[in-house]
C-alpha cells in the first residue's frame, strides 16, 4: 500500500517541480520510504508502505535494469505468488516485480488475472507510451489532470494540486457533494480534475490520451462454488503478509465473519473495535467482544470519551482531502490509528451490505411492493411530522426514517432510490448553494445503473457509487492517513461477481437480509450477532455539535461575515440549518451542517489550489 504521483509531458521540457512538497503530500501513504525518478519527459513519485518483501529491492518507482521503464505502483496483488511461478530471474519476493513483469510483457491483458487493489503507472521510455489503471471496484484511488502540455496523476488530491495550476470549484461536483454528502463519479471537486473511475484505464499513445474500461462485471453462474469457499478463500489470501495482520470487529455481521474467518486461517489474529464511553446509544462494543470470546481472538477495544473529540477533532478534518462528510469516517480515523499500534495490516467487512442487500435503504426497496407501506403509510406521513426525528434515540430514529420512507415510496424506482441515497434533497441544496450548477453530473450518476439490464439496478448502484466513492474512499483515506492498510475479503473478484449473480431472494425476503450470509456463516458466530438490529458505524454527532464543536460553529466554520465572503452559500439557508441543529428536534440537520463543516475546513487547508 503506497502513494503515487507523476507527470507525463507531451514534450522532452521539464518544467520545475517542487519535489519536497510532493512527498510531503503522499508521505502518510507512504511512510517507510520515499523517492522519485525523472525520464526525459515522464516524472514519477512514490511513497511506500512496507507490506511485502520489506528489502529494498521493492523499493519503486521500480525500474528494469537499463532503466528504461517504471512501474510506480499502489495496493496488494494476493495472488502474485501463485503468478510469479511463470515467470523467471525475479529478483525480489514481493507483488511489484510480479506486476512489473506481467504489465512489461502483456500490458492490459495481464490485468485480469490479477486478484487485488491497485492504483499504477507504467511508462516504457522506448516507446514512450504511459499507461494509469485503477482496479475493479476503485478500492484503490487515482486522480488526473491534463492539458495540452501535460498530464498529471496522484493518489490523493493534495499532491496532484502540488502538479498543476490552480484550478475553479467545481459548481457541479459540489451540487452532488451536498446532495451525498460525498463527491462521486469522475468529476471532482475541482473542474478539469478527474478520477480514474474503477475498472478504467488512461493511455497516452503518440501524445494522444485515450481511457477504455479494462473490467466489466460479467453474468456468470453463481452456482459453481459457495460463498463459504469462495469468501474463506478471500480470507485466507488476504492474510499473507510480512508484516503482522489483524481485522476490525464492530460487532455487525460482516467484520464478525471476517474476523471468524481469519480466525481460522491465522491462530493468533488481534482483532480491534471502537466504542463510545460516554455515549451508550452508539456503543456496540458488547456485541464486538461477544464475538472475540467466541472466535478465542486476542481483542482490543478502544473506548473514546467526549474528550477525545477535541484531541482528534481537527487533524482528523485537516486529513480530508476531497470535501467528505460521511461521518462515520471520524470512527474510521480513530480506529485506525489506535490499531496501526499493534499492526500493519487489517481486515474489514467493507463490501458486504452493498452485495449483499444489508442497509435500510435496500429492506426499504423491498418492503416498497407491500400494499401497507406503498399505500396506507403515505396517508399517514404528515403524523410523522409531530414526532421527535434524530439519530439520538431508537424511537426518534425510527420516526426520521419511517418519514424519509413514506415520502419516497411512491415515486419510481430510480427517483426512490436518489431520495434514499442522498442526505439533502434538491430543493434544500438549490435554497443554500449561491454558486451557477447544474445538475447533470449529479443525474448521469444514476443514469447507467437504471438503465442497465445485466443486475439489479440498487445492487449495481450501490457498488458504483456507495462503496466507490463513500466506503472505500472512508477506509482508503482515514486508515492511509496512519500507515495502515486495510484489506476487504468481500471485495474478491470472485465474491463480487458471485453476489452480483446471486438471485435476489437469496439476499433479502421477508425473512431478512443478507440471507446468504446468515445461512452459510450461522455455525461460526454467537446467535446474538444474526438477531441484532442494523446498526451504522455512527457517532454521536448531533451532540458534539451541540456542546463541545458549537463554537467553532458559530466563530469559525459558519459565521455569518465567513459565509457572506466566501459567497459559496447563501446565509439564510446556513442560519436555518443551524437552528434545526441547536433545536430538540434536528432530523438531519446534523449531517447537513457537518458537510457544511468540512467543505469550509477543507477549504481553508486547500485554499492555495483554488483559482478565484
Amino acid at each position: 500500500m503506497c502513494g503515487i504521483a507523476g507527470l507525463y509531458y507531451f514534450s522532452e521540457k521539464n518544467s520545475l517541480l517542487n519535489s519536497t512538497a510532493i512527498t510531503e503530500a503522499l508521505k502518510h501513504r507512504g511512510p517507510d520510504y520515499q523517492n522519485n525518478f525523472k525520464f526525459k519527459n515522464c516524472v514519477l513519485f512514490h511513497a511506500r508502505l512496507s507490506v511485502l518483501d520489506l528489502s529494498t529491492k521493492s523499493n519503486q518507482p521500480f525500474l528494469n535494469e537499463n532503466n528504461t521503464k517504471a512501474l510506480c505502483y499502489n495496493g496488494e496483488i494476493f495472488n502474485y505468488k501463485t503468478l510469479s511461478a511463470a515467470l523467471s530471474e525475479l529478483k525480489t519476493n514481493g507483488d511489484a516485480e510480479v506486476l512489473f513483469k506481467l504489465f512489461e510483457t502483456e500490458r492490459l491483458n495481464c490485468l485480469n488475472k490479477l486478484n487485488g487493489f491497485f492504483a499504477f503507472s507504467f511508462y516504457d521510455s522506448l516507446s514512450d507510451e504511459f499507461t494509469l489503471v485503477r482496479d475493479r471496484y476503485g478500492v484503490k484511488p487515482l486522480y488526473y489532470y491534463s492539458d495540452k502540455n501535460k498530464l498529471a496523476f496522484a493518489s490523493e488530491l493534495k499532491p496532484l494540486m502540488q502538479l498543476i495550476e490552480p484550478q475553479e470549484i467545481n459548481a457541479n461536483a459540489l451540487y452532488s457533494y451536498l446532495r451525498l454528502n460525498y463527491c462521486s463519479g469522475k468529476e471532482t471537486i475541482f473542474k478539469n480534475v478527474y478520477r480514474l473511475l474503477p475498472g478504467q484505464c488512461l493511455q497516452i499513445k503518440n501524445k494522444q490520451i485515450s481511457i477504455v474500461n479494462w473490467y466489466e462485471i460479467p453474468k456468470t453462474d453463481s452456482t459453481a462454488k459457495t460463498i463459504s469457499e469462495l469468501l474463506s478463500d478471500a480470507v485466507k489470501i488476504r492474510l499473507n503478509a510480512d508484516v503482522p495482520v489483524g481485522s476490525f470487529l464492530s460487532g455487525g455481521l460482516d467484520s464478525s465473519i471476517i474476523s471468524a474467518l481469519a480466525k481460522q486461517h491465522h491462530n493468533d489474529i488481534h482483532t480491534f473495535s471502537l466504542g463510545f464511553a460516554d455515549e451508550p446509544f452508539f456503543d456496540e462494543t458488547h456485541y464486538a467482544e461477544l464475538v472475540a470470546k467466541h472466535i478465542q481472538s486476542e481483542h482490543y477495544v478502544f473506548k473514546l470519551k467526549n474528550n477525545d473529540l477535541l484531541e482528534n477533532i481537527n487533524p482528523f478534518l485537516n486529513s480530508i482531502d476531497e470535501p467528505f462528510a460521511d461521518s462515520s469516517a471520524f470512527n474510521v480515523y480513530v480506529l485506525s490509528k489506535y490499531t496501526k499500534q499493534y499492526v500493519k495490516v487489517a481486515l474489514s467487512g467493507d463490501g458486504a451490505d452493498e452485495l449483499f442487500m444489508g442497509y435500510n435503504k435496500h429492506k426499504a426497496e423491498f418492503l416498497s411492493g407491500n400494499f401497507f407501506y406503498n399505500t396506507i403509510l403515505p396517508l399517514v406521513s404528515p403524523l410523522l411530522n409531530l414526532l421527535p426525528q434524530s439519530r439520538n434515540s431508537g424511537f426518534s430514529n425510527k420516526s426520521r426514517q419511517l418519514k424519509r420512507f413514506s415520502d419516497a415510496v411512491g415515486l419510481n424506482p430510480e427517483e426512490r432510490y436518489k431520495n434514499w441515497a442522498c442526505v439533502s434533497d434538491s430543493q434544500e441544496v438549490k435554497q443554500l448553494l449561491h454558486l451557477h450548477y447544474t445538475k447533470n453530473t449529479f443525474a448521469n450518476l444514476f443514469t447507467e445503473s437504471f438503465s442497465q439490464n445485466n443486475f439489479n439496478p440498487v445492487n449495481y448502484a450501490d457498488l458504483k457509487i456507495v462503496l466507490a466513492d463513500d466506503m472505500l474512499v472512508k477506509a482508503d483515506r482515514m486508515s492511509m492517513q496512519h500507515g495502515l492498510e486495510i484489506r476487504n475479503p468481500f471485495l474478491d473478484y470472485r465474491v463480487v461477481e458471485f453476489a452480483l449473480n446471486l438471485p435476489m431472494e437469496q439476499k433479502i425476503s421477508k425473512a431478512g437480509q443478507k440471507l446468504i450470509l446468515k445461512e452459510n456463516f450461522k455455525h461460526l458466530l454467537p446467535p446474538e450477532i444474526f438477531n441484532r438490529p442494523k446498526k451504522g458505524f455512527e457517532l454521536p454527532l448531533w451532540k458534539w455539535l451541540n456542546k463541545e464543536l458549537k463554537n467553532n460553529i458559530e466563530e469559525k466554520w459558519l459565521s455569518k461575515k465567513i459565509i457572506e465572503e466566501q459567497q459559496f452559500f447563501n446565509y439564510g439557508a446556513v442560519q436555518k440549518l443551524k437552528e434545526e441543529l441547536f433545536s430538540n428536534n434536528p432530523g438531519d440537520s446534523p449531517a447537513k451542517v457537518w458537510a457544511l463543516i468540512v467543505f469550509q475546513n477543507w477549504y481553508n487547508n486547500f485554499n492555495t489550489f483554488i483559482k478565484k
